[in-house]
């Protein structure tokens, strides 16, 4: 998906499976909306209506299971955070090798990746992507330079609202604080950089911080991991 496609509400009559290899997926289920990194993965039972919208060009692999068959998959949406041996399960069940396989050994990968997915710590990333097109506009704006520093005064004046409008608009589209929103672009941001050569601290001043222990501080409260965690579990 490139970046701003909308794969609009739907279902699907399996379940389904939805794995970020790269970039970063918004999802929509009922009233819920969560951010989909390519370190996590959402499970989506069938018949479940929802909505997808890629952040940024997005590479995802999607497993879709018969519920009718073989193995009973939960019936509540879930967004977990990946193991590496979660991932490598996914990975194997696209192999060639393994379609190749007795249908009772997929029936116990599929068994194990069933019993991950329920122990699997729920990864729960808040909404980037306002409805309000003034919010949508400052989106966009961070998105393409996340280390802009306005403040919400002169945020107001170049979208045409007033401060506590936008501070209204932010509490009533995400629950918190505009400082809150625009901090959460900015890491959510972050953990496509963390893929490249970058330093942290190169990472941290792309982002607007002002030094990398903000940056570091600031990552561990929302994703529970270090930057350079982050980095250790995303190669293995």
């Amino acid at each position: 998906m490139a970046a701003g496609y909308i794969d609009d509400f739907h279902c699907h009559s399996w379940h389904q499976i939805v794995f970020p290899l790269r970039g970063l997926l918004q999802s929509n289920i009922g009233d819920k909306r969560s951010i989909v990194p390519h370190n996590g993965m959402l499970y989506i039972p069938a018949h479940t209506i929802h909505k997808s919208i890629a952040v940024t060009n997005t590479t995802f692999l999607a497993i879709y299971l018969n519920p009718e068959k073989y193995i009973q998959y939960a019936q509540q949406p879930k967004s977990c955070q990946v193991t590496p041996f979660i991932k490598a399960l996914i990975l194997m069940l696209f192999e060639t090798n393994t379609h190749k396989q007795p249908q009772a050994n997929i029936t116990h990968l599929l068994t194990v990746l069933r019993d991950q997915i329920d122990m699997a710590t729920s990864y729960e990333i808040p909404l980037l992507i306002p409805t309000d097109k003034r919010l949508l506009s400052i989106f966009s704006q961070l998105k393409a330079q996340p280390y802009l520093s306005f403040t919400l005064k002169e945020w107001a004046n170049i979208v045409g609202a007033s401060e506590r409008t936008l501070s209204r608009l932010c509490a009533r589209e995400f629950s918190q604080s505009f400082a809150r929103w625009r901090q959460n672009i900015r890491l959510v941001l972050s953990l496509q950089l963390l893929d490249s050569q970058k330093t942290i601290q190169e990472v941290a001043v792309e982002l607007g911080y002002a030094s990398d222990s903000a940056f570091v501080q600031a990552f561990k409260k929302l994703f529970n991991q270090t930057p350079k965690q982050y980095r250790t579990d995303n190669l293995r």
